[in-house]
This record gives structure tokens, C-alpha cells and sequence, in this order.
């Protein structure tokens, strides 16, 4: 180790309780940003097709009350069903708003509409608030990072929070729909009516998105591992069937959507995601300094 790097260059002597106290303020700035996304969701949505700035301005206040979190869900999330409904030719069909499709989201109780709407708003606050609870929590450790640590941090860190974004993206558009069309085709199959209750749908919807988001960590995970001297290719590459049988199994286990299909979709994604981690861990243990 060189003479810069025998203590964090950003270190600095602070009693425990001020540590906490900063550790706080850090956590309360990510709050602010969670709490003020959650806020602007449930503003009323514009006309956001007006080309008048005025109009748009003014339907804040003179328009039905159309929160911007059901705008989302019904422009965003909703039409993602529709859509797969569509792919899947069923002669149970029954009418959805204007359309007939073989699908439906009802609500059991009485405030399972409102609910759904904070549930999927606090979601969506938090995916907004992510990044920023990475860096809160970064420029905190960032003292007692040594230079090759604050290396590794920057490196993996954000490499790991783009990977989780882009997981979250491929379940939102092709494994959700994905397992829609596979539930909406068995449906159809036995000549059952498809309905999904609010509380399903968002815990389903939620699950699948998370799921996607931390499989696509496997390669991170693969290099993080790699780099500490936990693991060496040589060994990935031995253990590979024994891994692949663990994770197959761990799927089944966990999977939001446990159907034989839907097991395999994942499975196939996780080989793949597999070989690239076990391809970065190749590049990273040449560059390793063997003793």
C-alpha cells in the first residue's frame, strides 16, 4: 500500500453521537425526496395533451380530481394487462371499460382502491428515491474509505444500481406481461372468467419487478466476490451445475409467478446473467496480484 493510501484521505475524528447525528440528517434528505414524490403523485393530473401552458396550469385546480398515480397506473401499468389480454385469444371474454378482454382488477373491500393507490405510490416513491439513499449513504462511509475502496465502492455501487433499474424495466416489459399471458392462457383453456383483486395484482406486479431487479445483481455479486478473494472463476466454473440446481430450486421456491413457465423464463435469465458475471470475474481475477 502506497504512502497516500495509509489512512482514508477523507477521514476525520468525530465523537459517536455526531456520527449518528450525520447519519440521520443523510437519512432525513432521502426521506424529504421520498416524501415529496409520494406528495406530487397525488396531485391532480393536467391535461398534459393541451399545448397551452395556461390550460395545462389551470387544470391543476378546474379539472375532476384525476391524481397523477392513477393517471400512471391506468396509462402505464393498466395498459401493460390490456396489452397481454390482447396476445391471448379466449372465448370467455367479458367487457372492460370500453374493450372486451379476458381479464379484470377488482376490489374486495372498501378501501381496497385507495389503498392500492398508496401501496403503489409509496413503490414508486421509493424507486424514485433510491438513488439518492445510494449517495446519502456513500458521501456517509465515504471517510472511512481508503482510495482503493473508494474505487471499488464507485465501481460497483452504481454499476449495481443500474443493473437493478434495467432488471426492473425487462420484468415490467416482457416478464409481467409474460406471465399474464400464461395465467390468461390456462384461464382461457378451462373457460374460467380472469379476475384479479387489487391487492394480488400490486403484490404480483410489485414482487415480479424486485425480483427482476435483484437477479440482475448476479454479475455485481459474481465480481464483488471475485475481487475480495471469496471466490476464483476456476471455482465458478466447477460448481457451475451445483449452482444453476441451488438457484433452479431457490426460483421455484420464491418465484411471484410459481408456474413450471415462468420458473424456466427465470432460470434461462439467470444463466444468462451467469455467464456474463462469470466472464467479469475472468477479467477481474487476472488483474489481481498473485502471491
Amino acid at each position: 500500500m502506497s504512502e497516500g493510501e495509509n489512512k482514508p484521505p477523507f477521514d476525520r475524528e468525530l465523537p459517536f453521537w455526531e456520527h449518528i447525528r450525520e447519519l440521520g440528517v443523510r437519512l432525513r434528505r432521502a426521506l424529504i425526496v421520498f416524501a415529496i414524490v409520494f406528495a406530487a403523485l397525488w396531485l391532480p393530473m393536467p391535461g398534459v395533451h393541451s399545448n397551452n401552458i395556461v390550460q395545462i396550469a389551470i387544470g391543476f385546480f378546474t379539472m375532476e380530481y384525476n391524481p397523477i398515480i392513477a393517471y400512471i397506473f391506468k396509462s402505464y401499468i393498466l395498459n401493460q394487462v390490456i396489452s397481454s389480454a390482447k396476445s391471448v385469444s379466449c372465448a370467455s371474454n367479458y367487457i372492460i371499460g370500453n374493450s372486451t378482454q379476458p381479464i379484470g382488477i377488482i376490489s374486495t373491500t372498501v378501501l381496497g382502491p385507495f389503498v392500492f393507490s398508496v401501496e403503489l405510490s409509496m413503490v414508486i416513491a421509493l424507486l424514485v428515491t433510491i438513488p439518492v439513499l445510494i449517495y446519502e449513504v456513500y458521501q456517509y462511509v465515504k471517510p472511512a474509505l481508503y482510495p482503493h475502496e473508494l474505487r471499488a465502492v464507485r465501481r460497483y455501487v452504481w454499476i449495481a444500481t443500474v443493473l437493478f433499474y434495467i432488471g426492473m424495466f425487462i420484468g415490467y416489459y416482457f416478464v409481467f406481461p409474460a406471465f399474464l399471458r400464461i395465467s390468461l392462457f390456462w384461464s382461457c383453456l378451462f373457460g374460467f372468467v380472469h379476475l384479479l383483486t387489487t391487492s394480488g395484482f400490486l403484490d404480483t406486479f410489485i414482487a415480479t419487478l424486485l425480483f427482476a431487479g435483484f437477479l440482475f445483481e448476479t454479475p455485481v455479486i459474481m465480481a464483488l466476490l471475485t475481487q475480495v478473494g471469496f471466490v476464483t472463476p476456476d471455482m465458478l466454473s466447477r460448481n457451475r451445475p451445483y449452482i444453476y440446481f441451488g438457484v433452479l430450486v431457490a426460483i421455484a421456491i420464491v418465484n411471484p409467478d410459481p408456474t413450471l413457465i415462468s420458473t424456466l423464463l427465470w432460470f434461462i435469465m439467470f444463466i444468462v446473467l451467469f455467464e456474463a458475471g462469470y466472464a467479469w470475474s475472468r477479467s477481474i481475477y487476472k488483474g489481481i496480484p498473485k502471491v
